[in-house]
Formats: structure tokens, sequence, C-alpha cells
């Protein structure tokens, strides 16, 4: 009878004991079951070289500075990355060489009353009118070369160049054109088809040239040759074997 009292009491006892433990057990403690169709995120969506949790975490707040960055012109990494092979580059420098184009201006010889070819570069544009808007300022720059003169004063200032669909380029100079030109029938001549040649010789759009001074016809340049006309391109005053010539 005491033994069995013994085992009774024994038995309670871990019976107590189990039912204290199971009621102890705190549920977090437990592994979480993911419900069907589950909220907890998959491995596709865990970022590549990161893991949730801290790992995660820097990777969100980077994507977030990155963002940022993007929004405010800025690159995103250390450095703006290279063009991706195929990608189209950046179109070359208006000021490189492949940009120009050479052309040859007539100046005035020091030694005869021809005119002398100088070779010089300006910029290769789709508009006849704007290279010959450039011609026209290498003319008044004057040559480079020495044996050769200029033919238009220095202080001429090129107000403007319109080509029409006939192939007529008007040429609109400043009135230093004429008011400070030293006269004479020569240095006339040499003035104009150092314009006229220039223009026709190196653009074959251009067929005939007019002479403008501040907008307006004018009768002679300097009470020689007639402004009122338009000018032909006339070689035969050109010496062609000097050695600026092609």
């Amino acid at each position: 009878m005491k033994k069995k009292t013994i085992l009774l009491a024994t038995v309670s006892a871990v019976c107590g004991i189990v039912v204290i433990l199971a009621l102890t057990i705190r549920p977090w403690d437990r592994p979480a079951r993911e419900p069907a169709g589950g909220t907890a995120q998959s491995a596709a969506a865990i970022p590549a070289g990161g893991a949730p949790g801290a790992g995660g975490m820097a990777t969100s707040e980077t994507a977030a500075r990155e963002g940022a960055a993007a929004e405010e012109g800025a690159p995103a990494g250390e450095g703006a990355a290279p063009p991706a092979e195929g990608e189209a580059a950046e179109p070359p420098s208006f000021t490189s060489e492949q940009n120009r184009r050479e052309v040859l201006l007539f100046f005035q010889e020091a030694d005869g009353d021809s005119l002398g070819p100088e070779r010089r570069k300006i910029f290769l544009t789709s508009s006849p009118a704007d290279q010959a808007k450039q011609i026209v300022v290498e003319l008044i720059n004057g040559p480079q070369e020495p044996g050769l003169l200029p033919t238009l004063p220095p202080q001429t200032r090129l107000r403007g160049l319109y080509l029409d669909r006939g192939g007529t380029a008007y040429v609109d100079l400043s009135s230093e054109v004429a008011d400070l030109h030293p006269g004479g029938t020569g240095e006339e001549i040499a003035t104009i088809y150092s314009l006229v040649d220039s223009l026709t010789y190196n653009l074959p759009e251009i067929k005939r040239v007019r002479i403008l001074v501040n907008g307006e016809e004018r009768e002679t340049l300097k009470n020689h040759l007639d402004l009122r006309r338009d000018y032909r391109k006339d070689l035969s005053i050109v010496n062609m074997d000097r050695k600026g010539a092609p």
C-alpha cells in the first residue's frame, strides 16, 4: 500500500511538471509556419548578393540613394559608366579637323595686279551660305602668307550674306569697305574679284555675287567699278601658278 501511494505521487508529480513545461513554452520559440499562399519573401525576391536582414536593408538604402542621385541629375555610382558596346559615341567636336575643309582665298599680289591664292581652312557646315560667310570673314582678316596684300579694309564688317535660289549671293558689307578703300581701278578690281572668285571657286552653289554697302545698292565702290550689277567668276586675273594654288 505504501509503495502504491509513492508510485501514484511520483506519476502525479511528473504529469504536473509536463503540464507546467507545456504552458511555459513561448510561441516565438517555435518555428514559424508559412501560411498557405505565403507572405514570406521568396528567394527570387531577395536581391542578388544580399539576404534579408542587415544586408537587405543596406541594399535598400543604396537603391534609395541612387534613385535620389538620378533625380538630381548626378551619376548613381562612383563614376559615369562607359558607353556600352555598339552604343553611339558622342559626335566629334565641331572644331576638330574632321569638321574642316580647305578653301582657296584670293588676295592681291604685292608685285603685280593679279590675285594670288592662299590656302585656308573653314568649318565644314551643311549651309553654303554659312561657309560663304566664313570665307568673307577670312578675306577681311587678310592674307597670312608673304607676298600677298589685303583686298578689304580690316575695319570692314560683314553685316550679312544671303543666297537666293538662282545662285546669287548678296554680300552686305559695312560702310568701311568704301570709306576706307584706297581707291584706284586696279585696287577696286582686286577687291571685287577677291570676293567674287573666292566665293564662286569654293562654292559651286554660288553663280554670281552682288555687293551691298550697309544693306543698300551703291553706284560704285570708289568712283570706278559699278556695284549695281552682279559679278561672275573670272579667274583670268588669278595667278594659279603661285605656290598656294592646288
